[in-house]
């Protein structure tokens, strides 16, 4: 099983302890038909060489990032056959990419031996004794290589931070729970991408509301502290009145990559009734805007 694969553009100013980027493998591909199996042994090979690490996070060829692999969600280290700590596996797995304290460089991820050149290898259960306690590629199981090619690219897009303050709106133009009031209560923002620099394949970003949990309407954002109003919140919205997506990686489609530049996508504030009565009071609400590149 080859992960990542291709090309990856990274910012060439990542800090130390990023997750550059996520690799899942289905369990179908090591489990088969079954939709859970054991998983006897794995083993970790730095470089995709020859030579076992514990882990969980090894190096790889490229200067500047290590890999890790999650097994149901958490980070493995190297176990053998003799241990006798079987993992179930029961959701896909996980590879990603890290971003260490080493000088970050452009290079390929490629494993360094031509025979073996796997980062990871998993092994099933199986009743031949084998000669120490490692995973090997040879043995019944899945090995895991990496060949991304990394390519560095300087700069990254400038998010400025900001404050939206919606106009006030008087409690009676509330309907109901849900209710947005009329526009009089409708506030109009952009978020801010600028001098993105060119050369990447794509550049998303995240919306994440912040403070605490969000109110059971689509694009509501949690109460922060100090608010006084209540059965109300602030609700974020496309320009064209949608509530907006949370914690999913949306596109910067304006992005060039032969150009680069700065970028805008209109967005509106609003209030939303959560409960049956609204006391009137302040209000305020938090999101951060996430970036990602490829």
């Amino acid at each position: 099983m080859t992960a990542f694969g291709a090309t990856l553009n990274l910012p060439s100013t990542l800090p130390a302890g990023t997750v550059i980027s996520r690799y899942t493998i289905p369990v179908s591909q090591f489990c088969g038909a079954s939709p859970s199996c054991a998983v006897a042994a794995v083993s970790l090979w730095p470089n995709g060489a020859s030579t076992l690490n514990p882990g969980p996070l090894i190096v790889t060829n490229v200067s500047g990032i290590s890999t890790r692999l999650l097994i149901n969600g958490q980070p493995v280290s190297s176990f053998g056959h003799k241990t006798g700590n079987t993992l179930i596996l029961r959701s896909p797995l996980e590879v990603q990419l890290v971003r260490d304290a080493r000088p970050l460089s452009a290079g390929s991820l490629a494993g360094q031996q031509n025979g073996r050149p796997g980062y990871f290898s998993l092994c099933v259960p199986y009743d031949v004794p084998i000669s120490g306690s490692a995973c090997y590629a040879s043995h019944p199981g899945l090995s895991i290589v990496l060949k991304a090619t990394v390519r560095l690219i300087n700069g990254t897009c400038s998010t400025p931070d900001q404050s939206v303050a919606l106009p006030a709106m008087v409690v009676h133009k509330l309907k109901g729970v849900g209710s947005t009031g009329d526009m009089s209560g409708t506030k109009g923002f952009e978020l801010r991408f600028n001098n993105c620099p060119p050369g990447f394949a794509r550049i998303g970003y995240t919306l994440s509301p912040t403070g605490g949990a969000a109110p059971a309407f689509a694009g509501a954002l949690p109460v922060a502290g100090g608010t006084t109003a209540k059965g109300v919140a602030i609700q974020i919205t496309g320009k064209d009145g949608a509530p907006a997506t949370f914690n999913q990686r949306l596109p910067l489609a304006a992005y060039s990559a032969s150009t680069g530049g700065s970028y805008s996508v209109p967005m509106n504030a609003r209030y939303i009734q959560t409960e049956a009565t609204v006391t009137p009071g302040t209000i305020s609400g938090m999101m951060a805007v996430l970036v990602d590149y490829q």
